[in-house]
């Protein structure tokens, strides 16, 4: 790999992880699924760093091309990301069930107070 590839990447790769910090900084991501992410740029600069580290690693584990090691390791990650998200999800359409049931209660009673206070009223004319 050249170098000023392997130096646009090390660049590109460092402003996806401030961007990363950013987000999490407004508060607009979670700091455990930043995690990943940051994980994920570190290991990216690292392959950037040392561009023989793919080949060498995609050989120990039996790969025939590191192309190929990099698509199965990606399906891996998609794979855990889809889960992790469907796990959330699930998490996420639970609370909005609870919130749901706890609003329509607080509604009933809402009314049913609004329906003695009108007999109260009444009873006073």
């Amino acid at each position: 790999m050249p170098l000023t590839l392997r130096l646009a990447l090390i660049a590109i790769t460092l402003i996806y992880i401030l961007l990363i910090l950013r987000s999490i900084r407004r508060k607009k991501m979670n700091v455990s699924f930043s995690i990943f992410w940051i994980i994920a740029g570190i290991i990216l600069i690292i392959f950037a760093i040392v561009p023989n580290m793919v080949e060498a690693v995609s050989k120990m584990l039996g790969f025939e091309a590191p192309s190929n090691m990099l698509f199965v390791l990606t399906i891996f990650i998609a794979f855990y990301l889809i889960f992790n998200l469907t796990t959330i999800m699930s998490q996420e359409n639970k609370k909005n069930i609870l919130l749901i049931q706890e609003v329509s209660l607080l509604k009933k009673k809402v009314e049913e107070l609004e329906e003695k206070i009108n007999e109260k009223k009444q009873e006073e004319k």
